[in-house]
């Protein structure tokens, strides 16, 4: 070929487009199934706008075309044919489409076209007219996407779209007079003119959509480790099922993105249920399809978050002649739930939950099967009901790349959100940054913690290590009337089985002293180099006084791990950890040691005011930026090799970083032993 052909698109998947693609394949998947059990359907129509080759030329890693033709063969039947039909216009990317796809054309019905897009869908849609079809819509730039097309497709029964809103290329020439036609025909409108922001312009789009009739939600895809739009991938239907579907889907796939925590509003579900129940208040016989409607298009809840309210709020139902999955609705004229009538104390519960009080054994255990870091598959816990307060991390995808980081599949036990002590790196200021609370502490529904918790307790086998500050500092608010040490620890000591892992930076451990037994518990203090300290985390303990309180815990019998992280090159850096080094060694002797270096995520980055600590970063993983590869190595080596040969210390893990490192230092991360796990 006289080019590489699509060097940044088709050798092989950038992150965004893994995400584009689980979007993708996750709502096909019930899309087709749904599709072929219908009674009334005889043939159903994928369409792949702009198909490119169907394969990644270098890695063979399927693209939209493979995955579209392995589902629907999948779920095809006799009385549901299925057909596919593939639009390309540049013809060396053709020919390698048609390879790909030759081996599904004896079992599936796949057309492929050459071509302009725009050539072929009055064809397309006389062909589709009357049967589901779903339309997959994914150029390079926003050429050859006629918003009058769009219009036409949604004009037309049973017909979806999942269309790639190019929002980079497309802000870089909005102003642009040679292009300005194109836009106008992009957005069906010249009211792009007028729009001031990001926000605006892909919010006029989805506007578009909607004033047809259709229902329309759209996912922000980011560049890779950076807070920057690459597009958005917009979503159209009038069907109401569709659009539940995908918003779930898309909403699952934003709380894996760059590993950040989903938060998923809990923040603000009272609000939410009260602008429910203040819409509503004493309407009777409302259609279920109409409110969930409009909370689906116009909020950031999904179903099953609607009938938490309902239930909570009273709401009684009857059945509906004319379709029973769409029952009425009677809403009553005062809420039931006592809760939403005042203010309920910030002392006590800030952030409250709304859900039937379940006991223990009613509440679901639900498992998967994982491949673990050591590459072995295994069945193990999953969460505990929604995932809300007890779920397992596993965000952290097997290492493939060299810049990979190694990260276990852990266990986050979620009491509470945010920290006290700002420190100026801390990734919930980015995480956090857009709750009213911002990363001030706020406690979740204790009882319905403790219910969760009893239940995992009671019924989960394998043995876990349930981390409760992986959002929060697990000691930060032991002053007040809710410390979390007096509430958890007597739970966690009626079995031995499982253990609660404490992470702190707080020197608080008063209530942990008169604590008795503390056998299933494991406290974590996370250190630091002096200098690192006091530049950096100026609002926590300082370190020497962390350290007075390890030594403490330890010698009444805790099990005490330490994590040094972030370990930061300041000037004689090397000398100044070997002083933590001997100060925590002075004291007593840790059961591990967790060793992590300096890094953002992007998100972070934005996120805080003090930003004197990220030229550090010079290099990107997935998990953020971080301090350049050799100077990692130089720290790690000069401080475990200080460990081994002064204090014969040997159980030494790393956090969060790559496979590349673990490799050079000649460590087995399958066998890692960090203070998250066991």
């Amino acid at each position: 070929m006289k080019k590489e052909l699509g060097k940044d698109l088709f050798d092989q998947k950038e992150l965004q487009t893994v995400s584009k693609h689980n979007i993708f394949e996750n709502y096909l998947e019930p899309w087709a199934k749904i599709i072929s059990n219908q009674p009334w359907v005889s043939n159903a129509y994928y369409v792949d706008a702009f198909a490119g080759t169907g394969r990644y030329t270098k890695t063979g890693e399927p693209g939209s075309p493979v995955i579209a033709c392995d589902i629907l063969l999948k779920y095809q039947k006799q009385t549901c044919r299925f057909h596919c039909i593939c639009v390309e216009k540049e013809p060396q990317r053709y020919k390698i489409l048609e390879d790909s796809l030759k081996r599904f054309k004896k079992r599936l019905d796949v057309k492929t076209h050459n071509g302009e897009f725009l050539s072929f869908i009055d064809a397309i849609l006389h062909k589709t007219e009357n049967s589901p079809t779903f339309f997959f819509i994914d150029p390079e730039g926003f050429s050859g996407m006629d918003f009058t097309k769009i219009e036409a497709i949604l004009s037309l029964p049973h017909k979806e779209v999942l269309i790639n809103f190019q929002y980079n290329a497309i802000q870089r020439w909005l102003k642009a007079p040679k292009v300005k036609n194109t836009i106008t025909k992009l957005f069906g409108t010249s009211d792009f003119k007028t729009v001031k922001g990001e926000g605006d312009l892909i919010e006029l789009y989805k506007q578009q959509l909607r004033q047809r009739g259709s229902y329309a939600w759209s996912f922000r895809n980011k560049f890779t480790m950076k807070n920057r739009t690459f597009y958005y991938l917009v979503y159209a239907t009038k069907n109401l099922t569709g659009f539940k579907i995908m918003k779930e889907v898309m909403f699952s796939e934003q709380s894996k993105r760059y590993f950040e925590p989903s938060l998923f509003e809990e923040v603000n579900f009272q609000t939410f249920q009260k602008q429910i129940f203040s819409k509503y208040k004493s309407k009777k016989f409302v259609e279920y399809n109409e409110v969930l409607g409009s909370v689906l298009q116009d909020t950031n809840y999904l179903d099953r978050d609607l009938k938490k309210v309902l239930r909570n709020i009273g709401v009684t139902q009857t059945n509906n002649k004319n379709n029973r999955y769409n029952p009425f609705l009677s809403f009553p004229d005062h809420n039931s739930n006592s809760l939403l009538q005042k203010d309920i104390p910030t002392s006590k519960y800030q952030n409250i939950l709304f859900e039937t009080q379940l006991q223990p054994s009613k509440l679901k255990i639900s498992y998967k099967q994982y491949v673990k870091i050591d590459d072995k598959k295994e069945t193990s816990f999953s969460q505990v009901n929604d995932g809300s307060i007890i779920t397992r991390f596993d965000k952290t995808p097997l290492p493939e790349k060299d810049t990979d980081v190694i990260c276990p599949h852990f266990v986050e036990l979620k009491w509470a959100y945010g920290c006290p002590f700002d420190c100026s790196w801390c990734y919930l200021k980015g995480t956090f940054r857009f709750r009213p609370e911002g990363i001030k502490p706020v406690i979740k529904d204790l009882e319905k913690v403790k219910l969760h918790v009893q239940a995992f307790l009671n019924e989960v086998k394998e043995p876990e290590i349930l981390n409760a500050g992986e959002l929060a500092d697990s000691l930060m608010l032991e002053n007040g009337l809710n410390a979390f040490s007096k509430f958890i620890i007597p739970l966690f000591e009626t079995q031995d089985k499982h253990k609660v892992l404490f992470v702190t930076k707080s020197s608080n451990i008063k209530n942990l002293l008169q604590l008795n037994p503390h056998n299933q518990v494991i406290v974590s203090f996370t250190l630091n180099a002096s200098p690192v300290d006091e530049l950096w985390e100026k609002k926590a303990p300082r370190v020497l006084d962390r350290i007075k309180a390890a030594e403490q815990l330890y010698n009444i019998g805790y099990e005490i791990r330490i994590r040094i992280d972030p370990m930061v090159p300041i000037e004689n850096w090397e000398k100044n950890y070997q002083v933590l080094i001997d100060e925590i060694f002075s004291r007593f002797t840790p059961e591990r040691i967790t060793l992590g270096s300096l890094r953002g995520l992007q998100s972070t980055i934005n996120g805080t005011k003090d930003k004197s600590w990220v030229h550090y970063l010079k290099e990107s993983s997935n998990w953020g930026k971080k301090i350049d590869f050799s100077t990692r190595l130089k720290m790690y080596s000069s401080i475990i090799t200080y460990l081994r040969k002064v204090y014969d210390f040997q159980n030494v893990a790393l956090c969060k970083e790559t496979k590349a490192m673990w490799q050079k230092l000649k460590m087995n991360y399958k066998n890692i032993r960090c203070n998250c796990t066991w």
